[in-house]
C-alpha cells in the first residue's frame, strides 16, 4: 500500500474518496474546513497513477504521506516563554504535514539539572506511542548527565534534539544536533535545513521499525482492523475526538471509554469467523481509552489458516 495526502478545495473531493475505495484502498482520515479538504489514504501502488490523474482533474494537490500510520509524541520541558514554544509547534506541524498523528506533552518542570525528572504518568503516556521526540537545551553537560539519563529506560524508539554536537551510545536513541529551544520560524534557509534534519531522523527511525515488522509481520494489518472497527462499532460515528480510531505502526488507539466499549471491541468479528482477541491484545490506556496491540505471526501463527 502507498500512503498519500490529498489537499484541495471541497469541490468534488468525494471523487477521490470513491476512487480510493473502488481500487481497494482505505481512507485513514478526512479533515474538512471551509476552503480546504485534507484526506489521508492508502491505495495499492499500482493504482497511484489513477489517483494522481483524478487529483489533477479536480485541481487538487497530492503527495506521499511518509509518516502516515505513525503516532508520535513530541516532548518539551515546558511551554513557558524561555523554552520557546515556536520550534516545538513548528516541528509538530511538519510531522503532521507528512501524515503523522502527533500528540504534544510539556512536562512543565523545565528547570533542569538535579530536579529534572519524569513522572510515572508521563512515562506511561509516552510509551503508548510509536516514537518519542524530545527537545533539550544547549549545554552538553546537562544533557549527558541528567536529561539522557531521564529517558534511557524508555522502551521505545527515541529522537533527541539539542544544540551541541555529541555522541549518544544508546541504540534506541537517535541524536540530532543544531536544533534546540531557540526561537525560529523555520522559514529561512538554515532553519529549514535544521527542520529537515529532524524530519529525516524520524523518517529513518520509522523505516527501521517497518523493516522489523517485515521480518516478523503482524497477523492482520492495522488499517484493516481500523476499517472493521469503524464499520461494526456505531459509537465511533458519535465520537467527538479527532481521529477516533488512530492508526499506529503495530496497533490502534480507539478513543472510546475502555469500561464501556472494551467488550464490544474484543468480540469484534474479523476474518475467518474469528474475533479481534484472536489477533490482538486489548488493553486500557493511561487516559482510559482502548489500545489494540496486534500480535506477530511468530506468536500467533498464521491468522489466515492453510
Amino acid at each position: 500500500m502507498e500512503f498519500m495526502i490529498y489537499r484541495g478545495a471541497p469541490y468534488k473531493y468525494d471523487w477521490v474518496i470513491d476512487l480510493v475505495e473502488d481500487v481497494g484502498g482505505f481512507i485513514i482520515s478526512k479533515s474538512m474546513q471551509t476552503t480546504e479538504v485534507v484526506i489521508i489514504f492508502a491505495v495499492p501502488k499500482e493504482d497511484v497513477q489513477k489517483v494522481e490523474e483524478m487529483s489533477g482533474r479536480i485541481f487538487g494537490d497530492l503527495k506521499s504521506a511518509l509518516l502516515a500510520g505513525t503516532e508520535i509524541i513530541m516532548v518539551s520541558p515546558s511551554y513557558s516563554r524561555h523554552h520557546a514554544p515556536m520550534p516545538h509547534c513548528g516541528i509538530i506541524q511538519n510531522f503532521r504535514e507528512n501524515g503523522a498523528k502527533v500528540d504534544s506533552l510539556a512536562m512543565a518542570r523545565g528547570v533542569g539539572l538535579e530536579i529534572c525528572r519524569m513522572s510515572a504518568m508521563e512515562r506511561a503516556l509516552i510509551e503508548e506511542h510509536d516514537l518519542a521526540v524530545f527537545m533539550f537545551g544547549s549545554f552538553e553537560h546537562c544533557i549527558k548527565e541528567y536529561k539522557l539519563k531521564m529517558i534511557e529506560d524508555l522502551d521505545m524508539p527515541i529522537v533527541v534534539m539539542a544544540y551541541p554536537p555529541m555522541e549518544v551510545e544508546k541504540s534506541n536513541i537517535t541524536y540530532v544536533d543544531g536544533l534546540t529551544r531557540i526561537l525560529m520560524s523555520f522559514r529561512k534557509g538554515d532553519e529549514q535545513e535544521r527542520l529537515n534534519k529532524v524530519t529525516q531522523a524520524v523518517l529513518e527511525t520509522v523505516k527501521k521499525i517497518k523493516e522489523e515488522l517485515k521480518d516478523d509481520p503482524l497477523v492482520v494489518p492495522p488499517i484493516y482492523l481500523k476499517q472493521e472497527i469503524e464499520e461494526q462499532v456505531p459509537a465511533i460515528e458519535t465520537c467527538l475526538s479527532p481521529a477516533p480510531v488512530t492508526l499506529k505502526l503495530d496497533s490502534l488507539r480507539i478513543k472510546l471509554p475502555y469500561d464501556t466499549y472494551a467488550d464490544d471491541i474484543k468480540n469484534l468479528h474479523i476474518l475467518n469467523n474469528r474475533t479481534l482477541t484472536d489477533a490482538a491484545e486489548v488493553s486500557q490506556s493511561y487516559t482510559g481509552q482502548i489500545l489494540v496491540k496486534i500480535q506477530r505471526e511468530s506468536t500467533a501463527g498464521s491468522f489466515f489458516g492453510e
